[in-house]
């Protein structure tokens, strides 16, 4: 499986062209990420082109809809088809959300778990269920959210750490999610939040800008 090293960058069907004139030994841009959900049934063209790019750069794959906080069952089958699409392109790295998008059906946003000891442990459980289905380490990702837990017995950090020894996995650090909750809620200062993460788990980031948005 293929191994990532230095700076990526998001691939999206309109990209297909520049990224096949680039030649990867001299670019800046090392691999890219994909939402495997926009491409496991994806044929056509952009799937042609999509192979021709996948031979010439590595993969990271940063999922959308595991919903790993959520309380519905795991889609058994949607993992399993994430897991052949990882063998067929020889993906070595897959992250997702720490966050549920699921109750009943796809609610199609990322929403917040709550800060607490039985959320640690519902969720750990739930990644160690997906890294046995997929026979691989995964990452987790800090997420945005709209308004901070009034019941949270520890803080987001403090959470992020909990869940990722408990479930003995990786972290997916969103450097951009960090500083637009420390904006937005005023709890824990970027820079603190960072020093408080465990860093010897983190194996991939995230560096996206935001909208600034005023009344």
């Amino acid at each position: 499986m293929n191994t990532l090293h230095g700076a990526g960058l998001g691939y999206k069907r309109s990209m297909a062209a520049d990224f096949l004139q680039l030649d990867r030994n001299n670019s800046p841009i090392r691999f890219i990420e994909i939402a495997p959900e926009n491409w496991l049934r994806m044929g056509g063209a952009a799937r042609k082109q999509f192979d021709e790019v996948a031979e010439r750069f590595p993969i990271a794959c940063h999922g959308l809809s595991l919903s790993l906080g959520g309380q519905d069952p795991l889609q058994l089958d949607f993992l399993k088809q994430i897991k052949a699409f990882l063998r067929q392109y020889r993906i070595g790295f897959f992250s997702e959300h720490l966050s549920y998008c699921s109750h009943h059906g796809h609610i199609y946003d990322l929403l917040p778990l709550p800060f607490t000891e039985e959320s640690v442990r519902h969720t750990a459980a739930r990644i160690r269920a997906v890294q046995d289905i997929l026979e691989m380490r995964i990452a987790v990702e800090n997420t945005s959210y709209y308004a901070h837990n009034p019941i949270a017995e520890m803080d987001e950090s403090e959470f992020l750490n909990a869940v990722v020894r408990e479930a003995d996995c990786d972290i997916h650090l969103d450097i951009n999610n960090i500083y637009v909750n420390a904006v937005n809620h005023g709890i824990v200062a970027p820079r603190d939040y960072i020093d408080r993460t465990d860093l010897a788990r983190v194996s991939y980031m995230h560096m996206a800008g935001h909208d600034e948005e005023t009344e």
